[in-house]
């Protein structure tokens, strides 16, 4: 009876710590804003805020960009995004320093990106998700874009811009 009781004990208290390690995680400061055109904001569970020139992007954070607009993010580890138009981004994971772990999530659009730190020191820690596929970055700049019935466009532009462009990615993934 005991035993059991201990192990109940040891889950619960294993639960609470795992659950306030991902709790100081979130809401840490992965990077700014360095500008910003259109609407923007940043979706964080049911709150949401307008990104401005200068505000904190947060672990944890939704980038939403709408028609015609863009945001240019800078990261704690020097790394540079332009978030394109109608796109959404998930700041799933981004900590520099003690330790280093990059997890973005590209829920929809495209993102154009200059990696930081993370990617030059650690390139298995850097990661952009999306629902087709995950991507590890080993390139220092890249293109991602998320298409529909596009994806032959989004092809033929990738094919025309990559012939002599040493460390430059650009992957087109079909939703």
């Amino acid at each position: 009876m005991l035993h059991r009781q201990l192990k109940t004990f040891a889950a619960v208290l294993a639960l609470v710590v795992v659950s306030f390690g991902a709790m100081a995680d979130s809401g840490a400061v992965a990077g700014k804003v360095l500008a910003v055109k259109g609407k923007v904001t940043a979706q964080a569970g049911d709150k949401t805020r307008e990104l401005t020139t200068g505000a904190d992007l947060k672990v944890g954070d939704t980038v939403v960009t709408e028609a015609g607009s863009f945001a240019v993010v800078e990261f704690v580890d020097g790394a540079r995004a332009t978030i394109r138009p109608n796109s959404q981004l998930v700041v799933n994971k981004y900590a520099y320093g003690s330790t280093d772990d990059a997890v973005l999530q590209l829920v929809k659009g495209g993102l154009r990106a200059l990696s930081g730190a993370i990617a030059k020191d650690n390139p298995d820690n850097f990661k952009v998700k999306t629902n087709v596929a995950t991507l590890g970055v080993r390139g220092t700049e890249f293109d991602i874009r998320l298409c529909g019935k596009d994806c032959g466009e989004e092809q033929k532009r990738a094919e025309t811009r990559l012939p002599g462009m040493q460390g430059y990615g650009y992957a087109v993934l079909q939703n």
